[in-house]
């Protein structure tokens, strides 16, 4: 029984009337009429028997009526239940990002969502930028924030949302914070700390140090806030983004003017990615932090 036939049955059993039918409806009568016939052919029996009351159940027909009014209530939760997951009151967000953006703007960004639509259960995966693409590719995340790898995938869409800069940080106790540009540091005896190798940090670390011929000992981390907290203690220096510790009192740091070493931080998703209210609402989320960004650079 399609939905429509079983509309046109129910409402006939309670008007009992052709005419008040069609016009519960919106049809015609010749419309409603079809409808019966056709549900009449498709079981083979005989529904309703007519008199000067109206319409009325045959026996058959208070049997079918009795599932129909089932299928209805079935049919009413489901079209509920879809509308509710369309309108983010039921239903997941899996968000992805690297691990600079997976600091700075993931907390807030999730805080705003959760607000918005508290129902929704919302999961943040932090993996390298190129883990996160592949995840992404895979439609494994509906959407994320990664720092630009060098490469884009034709199935994703990327949108820039802020810029960034690798930097060589270290604690304000180093005495590399008395030293204000990097043609004047001495990185012999320095303690390199680099994000994981995969990462696009530790891919610039491992090719900056090629391209400058220095051999350094390296200790590689798989997280970015670790890295931070060592730099605190004054024994080791880092290239990490600007914008992870140009707020953080107790460390410094000092700029390259290489412009190769300014990247983008992409709001990413598939092309072919369904877009519910909680992914547009996070969608207007990020396109805020664009805007501020905008904003600041304009003035």
């Amino acid at each position: 029984m399609n939905i429509q036939k079983l509309h046109v049955f129910l409402s006939l059993v309670e008007t009992k009337k052709m005419t008040q039918t069609a016009r519960l409806l919106g049809l015609s009568t010749p419309t409603v009429s079809f409808h019966i016939k056709s549900l009449e052919e498709e079981y083979g029996v005989k529904l309703f028997r007519t008199n000067a009351g109206g319409y009325k159940l045959t026996d058959v027909g208070e049997m079918l009526y009795h599932y129909a009014q089932q299928l209805h209530q079935v049919n009413q939760a489901m079209e509920k239940s879809v509308e509710d997951y369309k309108q983010g009151e039921h239903g997941s967000i899996m968000l992805g990002a690297s691990g600079v953006p997976a600091q700075i703007y993931m907390p807030k960004l999730i805080h705003q969502l959760a607000e918005r639509y508290p129902k929704i259960k919302v999961s943040l995966d932090v993996q390298t930028a190129p883990e996160i693409e592949k995840k992404l590719l895979l439609q494994e995340l509906d959407c994320g924030l990664v720092m630009e790898t060098g490469k884009k995938e034709l199935e994703l869409h990327y949108e820039s949302i802020a810029n960034d800069r690798i930097v060589l940080a270290f604690s304000t106790s180093h005495p590399f914070s008395n030293i204000g540009a990097f043609e004047k540091v001495d990185m012999k005896g320095q303690i390199l700390l680099v994000h994981r190798l995969s990462s696009s940090t530790g891919h610039f670390s491992e090719t900056w140090l090629r391209e400058q011929n220095l051999e350094m000992e390296m200790i590689q981390l798989d997280s970015v806030s670790t890295i931070s907290r060592m730099l605190s203690y004054g024994k080791s220096v880092a290239l990490i983004s600007k914008k992870l510790i140009e707020k953080e009192d107790d460390l410094a740091y000092i700029e390259f003017e290489n412009p190769e070493l300014e990247r983008q931080i992409y709001f990413v998703y598939h092309r072919d990615l369904w877009m519910g209210a909680p992914f547009k609402h996070f969608q207007e989320l990020v396109d805020e932090i664009k805007e501020v960004g905008e904003q600041r650079i304009a003035n």
